[in-house]
Order: structure tokens, then sequence, then C-alpha cells
């Protein structure tokens, strides 16, 4: 493989580093562990890696001595973790590093190396590289990872642009008064293309609708063929399809494997119980699906719980369901912008709750304590005012959280009357930090 591998070094070495666009995750450089970033395919792992590359040479790094590997290169397919000791002997073949400065290796999309985290140990106990490795794995999650890298490493989940990421990408200048300057107008159009659209990196910048649906089934068949038929050795891709399609038509409501297996032998359709929990094991370890449980006081009670399944992006259910709902896509959204906020608290709980008054659609919860409450509808109106209200009152007189929102798309009419006690905010605002409509 050396051969390969110098191939590979020489173009980064020659390589110009792309334009990049700012992430929110702020990464700990002058942490000494591994750094990982996780998260579903093209979310701007990548991307992330080259800015934080940037960072690094604009603190004194010399280009000479940071190396970028991407595994994903079909130069370098079926590789184990024999195999890349031969990364650093060609490395130093072709570099000169500076004896007197770390040398920092970037290894995107390692899983694809089979037992990775062996050679990763033993690099990184040599204390002679600083590493960062990506994948779209949650094998690369602190909680899963192998015992081999448990205490050396630091991890992030990095999900496709937040609202706020996507409208910088769009080059509105972000500022405090956003919501309230002249382009106002502009900021609410955009929302409704994010909530449609999702925030998928790539497709942001796209602006032709069948490119941008494309690209993104080109993503969805990376996630099935390549990180779960191609790793886990799927011998039936049709049957993992119709799964995955069915679980995202239940998409923002509750999820049951059971009902799925009796809907499949309804249709004579032969699929174990226990192979349907498999596929969608998966689809959460390639960060496609994530299921949230109902809360209940007792962890035993809400370990045991119906849940409800959310896909990564609005742009997947946009691209495999044809009548869209809006409320449920905003629903999706307030989800995966909770998730990234739980990045940066890690002690954050995310669950929903559903009791006899009906059902509050997030509880976030910190230290065992319930903090917020957070219904979301797509918008309010006479007609649905107290539907929406009556279960977030009841929960709020019940759990006495710190704060209650009730997040809507359009604009609230003034004439509803919204209690005290809740927070009416349209995503916009929501999504973009404010309280009472103010940022």
């Amino acid at each position: 493989m050396k051969e390969e591998f110098r191939y590979v070094i020489s173009e980064w070495l020659a390589r110009k580093l792309p334009e990049t666009v700012a992430r929110d995750v702020k990464i700990d450089l002058n942490a000494d562990k591994v750094i990982a970033i996780a998260g579903v395919r093209r979310a701007g792992k990548t991307y992330l890696l080259f800015d934080t590359i940037k960072k690094l040479t604009e603190t004194g790094v010399p280009r000479e001595n940071v190396l970028y590997i991407n595994f994903d290169d079909d130069r370098l397919m079926n590789l184990a973790s024999s195999d890349l000791d031969d990364i650093l002997s060609a490395y130093h073949e072709l570099s000169s590093p500076k004896k007197d400065v770390s040398i920092f290796l970037f290894l995107d999309e390692i899983q694809n190396v089979k037992n990775w985290e062996l050679w990763i140990r033993r690099v990184y106990d040599s204390k002679k590289y600083r590493i960062f490795i990506t994948g779209s794995s949650s094998k690369l999650l602190s909680r899963e990872i192998a015992t081999s890298l448990v205490g050396r490493n630091i991890t992030y989940v990095l999900y496709p642009f937040s609202f706020r990421e996507f409208l910088s990408a769009k080059g509105m200048k972000m500022g405090k008064d956003i919501l309230y300057s002249d382009e106002r107008h502009k900021v609410n159009a955009l929302a409704k293309e994010y909530m449609i659209n999702g925030g998928f990196p790539e497709t942001a910048f796209e602006a032709d609708s069948e490119t941008k649906k494309k690209i993104i089934s080109s993503y969805y068949d990376a996630i099935l063929y390549r990180d779960i038929i191609s790793r886990y050795r799927i011998e039936d891709a049709n049957r993992l399809e119709m799964v995955f399609r069915y679980a995202i038509n239940t998409y923002s409501s509750g999820f049951s494997t059971v009902k799925l297996y009796n809907y499949f032998k309804s249709q004579n359709l032969g699929i174990s119980r226990q192979t349907i929990n498999n596929f969608i094991k998966f689809g959460e370890q390639t960060f496609l699906f994530y299921q949230l449980l109902q809360f209940f006081k007792g962890f035993k009670r809400s370990n045991q719980s119906r849940k409800k399944l959310y896909v990564v992006d609005n742009a997947i259910i946009s691209l495999l369901i044809s009548n869209l709902e809006y409320g449920k896509l905003l629903e999706n959204a307030v989800l995966i912008e909770l998730l990234r906020r739980k990045e940066q608290n890690p002690s954050m709980g995310i669950n929903y709750l559903n009791n006899k008054d009906g059902e509050v659609d997030f509880v976030i919860s910190e230290g065992g304590s319930v903090t917020e409450l957070i219904q979301v509808t797509y918008e309010l109106n006479q007609k649905n005012i107290e539907r929406e209200l009556h279960p977030l009152l009841s929960a709020m007189k019940e759990l006495r959280p710190k704060r209650g929102v009730l997040v809507t798309f359009n604009v609230i009419d003034k004439a509803l009357t919204v209690e005290k006690s809740i927070e009416a905010l349209t995503f916009v605002q929501w999504a973009l930090g404010a309280r009472n409509g103010k940022s």
C-alpha cells in the first residue's frame, strides 16, 4: 500500500485548501486528545477539517507538519490497521516537517479501515502526533468507541447546517438586529427553503431544485449502499429500502417495529422483527435516524416507552415523501436543532411527553430536572390554539419547568391570546436564539 499512500500524500502536499464556511462547532485545538468528528455523510466533516487546518496554520503550524488522508479515496479501499504504518513512512519520505512542532494527522472517514482504533491508539500513545479523525458511524462517539480509545478521545457530532449557518452560507450578515432589519422578509423566505430543502452544505449553494434532488438522492444512496449495505454485509437491499421508506414516512411521529412487522406480514413480505430492529439500528448508527423516548420520572419506564422517530435532515424527507406536512417538517427541524444544542450541553436530555391531556413535543431536562417544554405547530390560529396550549399548560403545572415555548412557523396573529407563562416564537426567532421575540 505504500505506493498508493505516496500518490495520495503527494497530492495533498501540493493541494491548495478550498474556501470554507465557518461552522458553529468549536473544536478545542489545545486538547491533548484524539479529536473525533462524527456525523451523517456530507454534513461537512471534511470541510470542518480543512477549516481546522487553516486555523492551525494561522497560529504558525507549518503546512508540512499537517497531513490529510481521505479513506473514501478509491485507491485506499479494503485497508486494515496493519496497512496504516505505511502512511507515516511515506509521509516522512515526501515531507520535511519541522522537528520542534507537532505533526497533525487528519484522517477522514477512518471507519473504512478495519480495526482502525488499534493503530490510532498506538500512534497517539507515541506522543509524536496530534490526531483528528472523522467518520459517518456512531462508533466514533465517546459512548460507543472501542475500549482501546476510551479516555483518549473527545468526540464532536456535526449535523448539516443549522438555520443560522444556512443564513450565513447564503450571505446574510448575522447580527442582533437581523430579525428587524430590512432583510427580515428574505430571512423568512430562506426559512421556508430551509424547512423544505434542509441544510446539507452542498445543496445550500445549489439554485436548481432538480439538481438539489439529484444531489440528495446520491447522498441517500451512499448512506444505504456504502455506509450500511456494504459495511454490514446486507444481502437483501430491497428489504432495507422498504424498512427505511416506511420509517421515514413515520417521521415526527410514534414509530413501532411491531406495527412495521405486522404491516410487512400483511403484505406477505417475509421479514423478521429482529431484522427490522437491526435495520433501524443501522440507520441510527449512520446518523440517518434519531429516536426519542417518552418522558417519565422513572428511568425504567422511559427506557421502555414507545419512541418517536426523526430524520437527520428535512431534505431526505422531501426526497422520499410526496405529500409533505409542514407541521411535521417543522417539528423535525426543531428536534435536529435541539440535538445541535445538546452538543454544547451534553447533560441536556430530550424527550417527548404524552399523557391524558395530550402530547408535548419536547421535554428538555438537565440533571433530572425539567428545564423547558417546547410545543411545535406550523401555525397558530383560533381553531388550534386550545389544542396546542392545553397539553403544554397542563405539563407546565405538573413539571414546573423554567420555560415554556410555543414554536410556530408563521407570525402569530396578535389577536390571539397566548398565556403569559408561554413564550410564543416563530421558528426564525427560536432558531436564532431569540427570547420573547428579542434576539
